[in-house]
Formats: C-alpha cells, sequence, structure tokens
C-alpha cells in the first residue's frame, strides 16, 4: 500500500481575460499566442481573499469525505500572498471545513511549490503521520505583474487547485526528483517596482532542459508515469519539452491556451482539466515537472485513482 492522489478540485475563479485585454500596450492576439500559446487566462479581483478562494478549493475534497478528520494535514502553495503573518493555511482549514487538530502550513517554492507539496504531503501519508493530507494551490500572479510590461503582462495568471492524498492497495510507491541552484536568482525574481523579471532567453533555455531532463529521469522508474504533465509556464517551451520527450511514448499535457502561467497552480489545474475531459484516463501514474524561480526544478511520479 502506497500513498497517491485520489481526488482533485478545480474550480473556476476569477473573470476570464482574453488577448484582446493587450492591445493598449501593443500586444495582439497573434503575436500573444505565437509567442506563449496563451489566448486567454483568469484574473482574480485586486481586493480578493486568496485564504476564501483556497478553502473554495479543498471544500469538495473535503465535504466528499466520510470522515473529514482522517485529513491530517493541509498544505497551502502560494507565491502571491501579500499576507506574511499569520500564513493563510490555519484560515483556509477553518473556511474548508477541517477540524481544529489539523495540521495546516504554507509553503513558497514559485513554480515548483505543488511538485514540493505533493513531495512533502505523500511523505507524510507513507510515513504514517497522517492518513490523508490535502494539498491546495492558490495564485494570484496577476497582483504580481506590471500591466504595462509588454514581456510579462499577458503571460501571468489566477487560478486555484486541490488535490487529496491517501494511501490505496493498487497504488505503487511515489518518487520524486529535486534540484535548485540559488546562483540563479536573477533568472526570475520581483523587482522594487512590484513587477516581475523575467531574463526569458535564459529562462526558457534552462526551463527546457531542467523539465526535459526530469521528465526522462521520472519515466526511468518502475512503473513510469501514464501521463506526464509540466508546469504551463510557456507554451513554446512546453512543445519544445514534448518534442524532446516523444521517444518517452507517453502522453504530455499542455493545456496553456486557456490557462496562463499560474505558477505553482498550473500542474493541477491542467491535469485536472485533462482528467474532467477525458483527456486522461482517472486512473494511472502522473508524472509532474516543474522548473522555477529559486532556480528550483523537480519532478514526482505519482499513482491517482479519481472516483
Amino acid at each position: 500500500m502506497a500513498a497517491g492522489i485520489v481526488d482533485i478540485a478545480v474550480p473556476e475563479v476569477g473573470t476570464p481575460i482574453d488577448n484582446s485585454y493587450f492591445e493598449s500596450i501593443g500586444l495582439t492576439d497573434e503575436w500573444i499566442k505565437r509567442r506563449s500559446g496563451i489566448s486567454r487566462r483568469r484574473w482574480l479581483a485586486s481586493d480578493t481573499s486568496l485564504a476564501e478562494v483556497a478553502a473554495e478549493a479543498c471544500r469538495p475534497l473535503v465535504s466528499r469525505q466520510d470522515d473529514p478528520t482522517t485529513i491530517g494535514a493541509l498544505i497551502v502553495v502560494s507565491t502571491s500572498v501579500r499576507q506574511r503573518v499569520p500564513g493563510i493555511a490555519q484560515q483556509v482549514a477553518a473556511l474548508a471545513g477541517l477540524t481544529g487538530s489539523v495540521l495546516a502550513f504554507d509553503m513558497n517554492a514559485a513554480c515548483c511549490g505543488f511538485v514540493y507539496a505533493l513531495t512533502t504531503g505523500l511523505s507524510l501519508c507513507d510515513s504514517g503521520q497522517a492518513r490523508s493530507v490535502v494539498v491546495c494551490t492558490v495564485e494570484a500572479m496577476s497582483t504580481m505583474v506590471d500591466k504595462t510590461d509588454r514581456q510579462t503582462a499577458c503571460i501571468f495568471a489566477d487560478g486555484a487547485a486541490a488535490v487529496l492524498l491517501s494511501a490505496r492497495e493498487q497504488f505503487a510507491p511515489f518518487r520524486h526528483l529535486a534540484g535548485g541552484d540559488g546562483t540563479q536568482t536573477a533568472l526570475m525574481r520581483e523587482t522594487d517596482a512590484g513587477g516581475i523579471h523575467l531574463d526569458g532567453a535564459a529562462v526558457y533555455e534552462r526551463a527546457v532542459h531542467r523539465m526535459t531532463e526530469t521528465a526522462e529521469r521520472l519515466c526511468a522508474f518502475d512503473p513510469r508515469p501514464s501521463v506526464l504533465v509540466g508546469h504551463q509556464a510557456n507554451g513554446r517551451i512546453l512543445e519544445q519539452v514534448r518534442a524532446f520527450t516523444t521517444e518517452l511514448e507517453v502522453p504530455f499535457i499542455n493545456r496553456i491556451e486557456n490557462l496562463g502561467n499560474t505558477s505553482s497552480a498550473s500542474i493541477p489545474l491542467a491535469f485536472g482539466g485533462a482528467l474532467q475531459d477525458g483527456s486522461v484516463p482517472s486512473q494511472g501514474r502522473l508524472g509532474a515537472v516543474a522548473y522555477g524561480a529559486g532556480e528550483a526544478w523537480g519532478g514526482v511520479s505519482v499513482s491517482y485513482g479519481i472516483g
């Protein structure tokens, strides 16, 4: 018996923003699609409570449990939460209907946040420290970008998703990979003015290399993933990773067109969307790979059975 993903929730939050919004800064729909693969994204109102949005993602998972007290931990992942003290995890737990005895904490690992939190949550389950764990990601990246910045304004988006982790007899043990290089912090960082700086060419090259390498290494484990989902950073990055991993003969999910780059929320949003429309089966093995600021990268191969 091993831990895996047994439930997922991907609510639609925020207002859809199509590419015509950026005509005022000289960006056309054709240019944005060609450079990023994005047609639309969702943005939350600037005064939205991220704790409320995260709770909206968690509530379905809690309500579908016969006994919610079996959920022993809640990990809330976000890059864009501005509230530093206190963190929002305890508030999310209360709003989602979890008991006061739940281990609840915040995590920030930028675009690798879901992969890192998944590794942590699965470890808690497999060690017997928690029967079930909720991993929730919530992002309002639109609040961190300069809306007049032609490089980043059209890329980043908002969203939330949550997964429930628990052990099942049919699941194989999870495997994970991780790495980082603290000398590369200048590649992606928040500026003093409040926007996001990206060294586009370097990020492109390094993201393709790291996610391709991680996918190849995950597929060398037994059992190998039945589906690969990369961080939805940029359409060109995703298609290059797909091209480099074609020989692995594992489907690679690219759903950035209607998501945008939602940082830590992008992998569960893409995976959940693919489950909803039947692009991937309800039972299988997920290979999640990510690259992000820090510089950080990583991957998880984990069994899943939804429904």
